[in-house]
């Protein structure tokens, strides 16, 4: 299985309260302004158990299903959040807010397939609306699809453009093969910028998510020179090491970002990650585990700490996150072939057959997918 990364969108996002609410029922009404209230000043446990009222009074109420799949985000709780945005969707199909924060939802756990989808549906309502093209752009642009990114940014870049639309077009043209052009969008990106630190980070960042980590080290490296104390230079800098395979290198950056920011969950998952992959499985827990309560609907964190624990010789333990790795993520052999073995282990035999049968037909798909593709490019 590729190492298993949890990226955040790469694109600036907020998070919308629907208010402007018609109500049947007045006291419903009173319950929604006051964990409304809640929402904004992050109270998001009284903000969820309010809202949850306000569907219970008035179940098809779409402002208060919206403002809970907001609280679901904010405690990533991702999975709820989606399912009660598509709830939304199936009573208001337009709604754009609902759009925008189902899109983002997928977005915030790098699925832009399912991403996509919901941006092209805000994007043709409204072709004006730069952050819906914007964010459809980059599902396009990470979803191997750049070409088709370069024909919704480009009217963005004929204004005076942000330097994240800027980056955006630059990883666009450089994935479509267009190195020059790619260049020269990095070129008007550094200009825009109003320090050398952050262009430098934002150029690193954009080597990185194209692929050539050299120039991504050198930009990182240049950053931390010129800042040591740059957020989030040292994580980003772990990250390129870790696709280049020098895991020493990684995990120094990795630990360097968490002695900086302790709050750093990202890098402290990704450090974890790295202390499954060489074999440090007690050393990894930790960390992953941190990560896994912040994020619940995170498949890869519980995927590495079920790992972990079944190396560990805890099978019991390891059933229950790979078990749930498996529900998030149902296309994973190595997910499914590893909860066998747990399961094997706690003597649930039959269980662990179902398992493997399903290591079997996702390798069964693969090869067929292979093969299309085999035949596709031997026509040509």
């Amino acid at each position: 299985m590729k190492y298993q990364v949890r990226q955040f969108a790469r694109v600036s996002v907020c998070w919308m309260i629907f208010l402007g609410v018609a109500f049947a029922d007045t006291n419903a009404q009173k319950i929604f302004e006051t964990a409304s209230q809640a929402l904004r000043n992050g109270d998001y446990g009284a903000a969820e158990a309010g809202f949850r009222e306000v569907l219970r009074i008035e179940p098809r109420n779409v402002n208060a299903m919206g403002n809970l799949g907001v609280v679901y985000s904010k405690t990533l709780r991702y999975a709820r959040a989606i399912e009660i945005y598509k709830k939304a969707l199936s009573i208001s199909p337009r709604e754009p807010g609902i759009l925008l924060n189902l899109g983002l939802a997928y977005l915030k756990q790098d699925d832009y397939a399912r991403a996509l989808s919901y941006f092209r549906r805000l994007h043709a309502i409204n072709a004006t609306d730069r952050q819906a093209a914007v964010l459809y752009a980059t599902c396009l642009v990470y979803g191997d699809q750049p070409k088709a990114a370069l024909d919704v940014l480009k009217p963005l870049a004929e204004a005076k453009p942000d330097p994240a639309t800027l980056y955006l077009l630059g990883v666009a043209y450089t994935r479509a093969g267009q190195t020059e052009a790619g260049e020269q969008m990095f070129a008007r990106m550094l200009s825009a910028q109003d320090t050398k630190a952050q262009a430098g980070f934002l150029l690193g960042k954009a080597y990185y998510d194209s692929d050539h980590f050299e120039e991504a080290e050198q930009e990182f490296k240049e950053v931390l020179a010129s800042d040591p104390q740059f957020p989030g230079a040292h994580r980003e800098l772990g990250k390129v090491y870790l696709s280049a395979h020098r895991n020493e290198d990684a995990e120094r950056e990795f630990q360097l970002a968490l002695r900086q920011d302790p709050d750093d969950s990202d890098a402290g998952y990704f450090l974890g990650a790295l202390y499954v992959q060489t074999g440090k499985y007690a050393e990894s827990l930790p960390f992953l585990e941190r990560f896994y309560k912040l994020t619940p609907d995170s498949w890869a964190s519980a995927f590495y700490i079920g790992r972990a624990k079944l190396k560990l010789g805890d099978a019991k333990g390891a059933v229950q996150f790979l078990q749930q790795a498996a529900n998030l993520n149902s296309d994973e052999a190595e997910v499914f072939y590893l909860l066998a073995s747990a399961l094997r282990a706690v003597g649930r035999n039959d269980e662990a057959k179902v398992a493997l049968r399903r290591v079997a037909e996702l390798h069964a798909s693969k090869l067929q997918r292979d093969l299309r593709e085999a035949h596709i490019v031997g026509t040509r």
